[in-house]
């Protein structure tokens, strides 16, 4: 939480940590970085109970997971663009094998 530096006028004025502080969080949030809960662990350091290393570690590996699911739609994508197949979804011979792979995968 913020505690204003003062009130002038009915308005709140912040010291300049503060003003950064919510830029922080705010530039956080905005670049999808982390979620408010996220957020507030790294503000609140390390304790014997929390590690903000943990919070980060944890963030890295999901962008990582996406990274790699996004990665590999624009590998299909491109290749449907590229596809000599009038539809690629109904008559493409290498995603018709990567669907029935995905499906099996499903079933067991």
């Amino acid at each position: 939480m913020l505690a204003p530096a003062e009130r002038k006028g009915g308005r709140r004025h912040y010291r300049p940590a503060e003003v950064r502080r919510a830029a922080m969080i705010r530039f956080w949030q905005e670049t999808g970085m982390m979620s408010l809960d996220d957020i507030g662990a790294v503000l609140a350091g390390r304790d014997d109970a929390h590690d903000w290393h943990d919070v980060v570690q944890n963030r890295i590996d999901a962008f990582d997971a996406q990274i790699e699911r996004l990665t590999a739609a624009k590998a299909y994508l491109r290749h449907s663009l590229k596809c000599p197949r009038s539809n690629p979804a109904t008559d493409c011979p290498s995603l018709k094998k990567d669907i029935d792979t995905w499906l099996k995968a499903r079933r067991t």
